[in-house]
């Protein structure tokens, strides 16, 4: 057992450590399952937070037509800020993606990509929409009755569309 007789103040303050390295280590595995349920609640409430921040953003009224009426067309592109079209809405999300910024895409190789770049101005017809990517028409020029995808960065209203909420181009958000 123990090189201490019974009666030793050495073996009581061993005990006594004992008990206290007891206590803290259950005082430990406590704060420990406090932290985990804290932290735990911190996720879910900032899950619902979100929640109702994207229910917030949500138009309360639904329109009963989507799709702008066919005659609404839109002007896009000149020379110095030209429209990319794309036959895919993952083209054109791969091509915006690889190149982020106008001056890359202005030196991007398009040829095997199958995307087209007008360096003049445009009349689209916007038909839908798949999240940052405008499915449009072409009305004029070459193209005209082609229907191509463009992002919606292009648009020119771009600042009234939002490619998570509206569910066309154009439609402000409220």
């Amino acid at each position: 057992m123990s090189d201490f007789p019974p009666d030793s103040p050495f073996r009581t303050a061993s005990a006594t450590s004992r008990r206290r390295r007891r206590g803290l280590s259950s005082l430990r595995l406590l704060g420990q399952a406090g932290a985990f349920i804290l932290f735990a609640g911190a996720v879910y409430l900032s899950s619902r937070l979100g929640v109702e921040m994207a229910r917030n953003r949500l138009t309360r009224e639904r329109p009963e037509l989507a799709l702008p009426a066919a005659s609404e067309t839109f002007q896009a592109g000149s020379a110095d800020d030209p429209v990319y079209l794309a036959p895919s809405p993952e083209t054109l999300r791969r091509f915006f993606a690889t190149h982020p910024t106008p001056d890359d895409r202005a030196r991007a190789e398009l040829g095997r990509l199958g995307i087209r770049r007008f360096r003049d101005t445009l009349e689209l017809s916007s038909i839908g929409t798949e999240a940052e990517a405008v499915q449009v028409k072409v009305n004029s020029g070459a193209l005209a009755g082609a229907v191509y995808w463009m992002h919606h960065s292009q648009m020119p209203t771009s600042s009234s569309f939002d490619p998570i909420i509206s569910p066309v181009p154009g439609i402000p958000v409220q």
